[in-house]
Order: C-alpha cells, then sequence, then structure tokens
C-alpha cells in the first residue's frame, strides 16, 4: 500500500489536530523538544513519540528521524545514542590521569596486546563517599591474564587475578591494587582506556563481585555523573546487554527510572 502522501517528503509531513495543519518539523522544534528537555536531562524517541501521539500527530519513522537529526544540528538537543537524547550539550569526558602510566607500562611491555583499563579513581567526583583508595582493572586475552599478572606484581602492583568465589570475598584495596579480567569483545572503549559507558557498566558489576559500593550508592553516582555531563544511554543498555545476567539489573533501572523520566532530573537553569 502506498503511504499517504502527507508521508513522502518532510516538507509535507503534518498532522490534523484541528482544522489547521500542523508543520511537525515546527512543532517538535518550538513545543516538543522544549518540552522533553524541560521535564528531563535525557529522554528516548520513544518519548517523542508519546509526546506527538497525545496530540494526535502521526509522523512516519523515517521523517521523525530525519527531523531529529536536523534539530540535533542545530543543537535544540544532543545525541545520547541510537534513540536517546538529552539537553546536555557537554560530553562525558573521563580523566584519563589515574590510568594513563598503567596503560602504558602494560603496552611497553606487551606490545602487541589486546587490553584496556580504568579505575574507580576516574569517577570519585560523582560519589558520595569520598574513597581513600581506588582500584583498577585491566581487561585483556584469557591466555595472557597470568602473564600479565606476573609483570605487574615484579613491577610493585598488589595484584589480584580475576578473583572469583573466596578470592573475590578477600578482596582488599591496597596501594596499587589492580584486578585483571578477561577483555569482553564488546567492551566499549578508545585505545586502551574503557569509554566512560563501558566504565559504568563493568563498575555495576564490579561493585557488587568484589563489594566496592552497594547498589543505591552506584545508583547515585550515576545520576550524578550522567546529570552532570551527556553519556551515550544507548551505549550503556547495549554494553549491559552484552554483559547479562549481571547486567540485566542496570536494564531494568535505566528502563524504570530514565524511560519515566523521574531519573536525571535537575534544574534546566544547570544546563
Amino acid at each position: 500500500m502506498e503511504p499517504p502522501r502527507h508521508w513522502k517528503t518532510p516538507k509535507k509531513a503534518v498532522t490534523m489536530t484541528t482544522d489547521k495543519t500542523t508543520n511537525i518539523k515546527s512543532l517538535l522544534r518550538d513545543e516538543c523538544l522544549p518540552a522533553l528537555n524541560q521535564s528531563a536531562a535525557y529522554f528516548s524517541m520513544a518519548d517523542v513519540r508519546a509526546w506527538l501521539q497525545q496530540r494526535g500527530v502521526a509522523c512516519p519513522p523515517p521523517v521523525l528521524r530525519d527531523y531529529l537529526s536536523q534539530l540535533m544540528r542545530s543543537r535544540l538537543t544532543h545525541d545520547a545514542g541510537r534513540g536517546w537524547y538529552s539537553r546536555i550539550a557537554s560530553p562525558c569526558v573521563l580523566n584519563a590521569k589515574p590510568v594513563a602510566r598503567l596503560a602504558r607500562q602494560v603496552e611497553q611491555a606487551f606490545p602487541l596486546l589486546d587490553f584496556a583499563c580504568w579505575s574507580t579513581e576516574q569517577v570519585r567526583s560523582f560519589g558520595h563517599l569520598l574513597l581513600a583508595r581506588f582500584v583498577a582493572f585491566i581487561h585483556t586475552e584469557r591466555d595472557a591474564m597470568a602473564s600479565v599478572a606476573d609483570w605487574l606484581r615484579d613491577a610493585g602492583y598488589d595484584i589480584y587475578l580475576n578473583p572469583r568465589g573466596a578470592a573475590a570475598r578477600e578482596f582488599a584495596i591496597r596501594e596499587r591494587t589492580v584486578v585483571i579480567r578477561p577483555r569482553p569483545t564488546t567492551q566499549p572503549r578508545d585505545g586502551h582506556l574503557v569509554t566512560i559507558e563501558g566504565l559504568m557498566v563493568d563498575l555495576f558489576i564490579e561493585r557488587r563481585t568484589l563489594h566496592l559500593m552497594d547498589e543505591g550508592e552506584y545508583f547515585r553516582m550515576f545520576a550524578n555523573l550522567a546529570g552532570h555531563s551527556r553519556v551515550s544511554l544507548a551505549g550503556v543498555l547495549d554494553y549491559a546487554r552484552e554483559r547479562r545476567p549481571a547486567g540485566l539489573r542496570l536494564i531494568q533501572h535505566i528502563k524504570a527510572e530514565f524511560v519515566k523520566n523521574s531519573a536525571l532530573v535537575s534544574s534546566s537553569k544547570a544546563q
């Protein structure tokens, strides 16, 4: 069946909410996006569709995506990953300093090694508890983990090699503590550094495995961080799905809180 004529091109994409036609792009620009940006720091494509549907507005998905892309280029809203948007202009930029030396040492010792690292110190300013000590993580190939562990131990690091079970229960953060884990193939990273999206998923898993923090504290940290600077919620969700079953609770939290616009809501004056 041929689509309705008013769906064929963006310029013709209109709806009849009253006897007058409404230009959807103008409606998005002047009413929808300002309202959603005001209500929460993040919103989804589903939120946009629901806003339009409540006003009797029909718009084909390709046209809607095109309009939103145009409006993002105009900086009326910002990209938060596939199907997600944010009023927060500044993307999250992780401080690489806490793991820069460690990454450089491992790269120099194992120049062909595929690895990525992160540290709890990189997100220290977003937690309510002031941690006196921090732990770094190296994710690498399984058959290289023991060699990396031995080299770092000789270099003066306090090493935990893939601690599980009893070893995880005995885990304690000391000076220069490093945990070595297998690297998930889909782990988001930039060179040898894990991105903020990967870090937040991995931290969610490790905070329980190694008793780093309780769930409530983690979610407060997530809200503080993502409310301060823009993250890719789509990236977080995609990676959390890959880390099932441990990542399912994080997915449930995002869907329950973010989609309902009840999380990460902060004063629009702060942005």
